[in-house]
This record gives C-alpha cells, structure tokens and sequence, in this order.
C-alpha cells in the first residue's frame, strides 16, 4: 500500500489456482458455481462491501463482456490497486478501478517456450532462445521484485 502499515482484517482468505478453493463453495458471495470464482467489480468489492477478491479465485469485472484473465500477469498488474483500495476502505475514501492491460503471453513447458502478442515486440509471435530468455527475464524480474537483484541473478541459472 506503499508504506509500512499494516491493515487489520477480521478473516484473510489467501488461495491460488485457476479454480476457486473447495472452501469458497459454501461462502455466501454472488461467484461462479461452477469453479467457485467470487464476482468482484473492477475495484475488487464483492456484493458484500466488507469482501474484496482478488487473483485466479476472482472473477473482476473489466470493460467489455470478459472478466480479467486468471493469470499471472493480470494478478501481479491488479495487486498494487487492489491494495491502494483495501486502505481507501479502512479510510473511507473512493475506491479506485483497475483495467487490465494485455502485455502479450510467453507459455514454456519443458525446455521449450513460445512467446504471442507482445508489447513492443515487432513479431507477433515467437520461440526459441529469444521465448525462452524474455521468459527467465519475467521470472528474474518478479523474483527481483519481491527480493532482490542478488537473488534473481541467482536464480537465473536454474530457470
């Protein structure tokens, strides 16, 4: 949220994958029966002002007739305002809406990878040693994120 506050909370619900936890299937939110996601508005509100949701498990609302993508990169884009709107709560101030951005898509199974639709890359779509370096880059990048550039170049190798 940008400072070393801490947020109280009454119940934190922390959950990953592309479905839904088993546990949110009797929670009493509007969400899809199917895989359990919970509907939330482009500000991560619920039906249930107090609920926020957030990632894979959330269906958030975006213009257009399609949620977010569950993926990655729509999770890590929504974190930050999905944060800056759990404070704008506590503090009764106006939540703020987040669109997600398409940076384009890099798949690896294995040792090989292909790379599609990405910002600033003149190719549509790509494989080879140029998928597989920007999909370390992207993994180096978010370990440097939550850690340090020691620890990404670390990493690198192994990736």
């Amino acid at each position: 949220i940008g400072d070393e506050d801490e947020l109280d909370y009454d119940v934190l619900v922390w959950t990953g994958g592309i479905t839904g936890r088993d546990c949110m299937q009797d929670v009493d939110l509007d969400k899809d029966e199917r895989n359990h996601r919970v509907h939330a508005e482009g500000n991560f509100q619920t039906d249930d002002e107090h609920v926020f949701a957030i990632g894979d498990s959330a269906l958030i609302d975006q213009p257009g007739d399609q949620p977010a993508p569950p993926t990655a990169q729509a999770a890590w884009q929504a974190a930050e305002v999905a944060g800056e709107n759990l404070a704008r709560a506590v503090r009764g101030q106006p939540l703020k809406t987040w669109t997600h951005k398409d940076k384009g898509t890099v798949v690896s199974v294995g040792e090989k990878a292909v790379a599609h639709d990405v910002v600033n890359v003149p190719i549509e779509t790509f494989g080879g040693l140029p998928a597989k370096l920007l999909k370390k880059a992207i993994a180096a990048r978010w370990i440097n994120d939550v850690t340090s550039v020691g620890r990404a170049a670390k990493a690198w190798p192994d990736m």
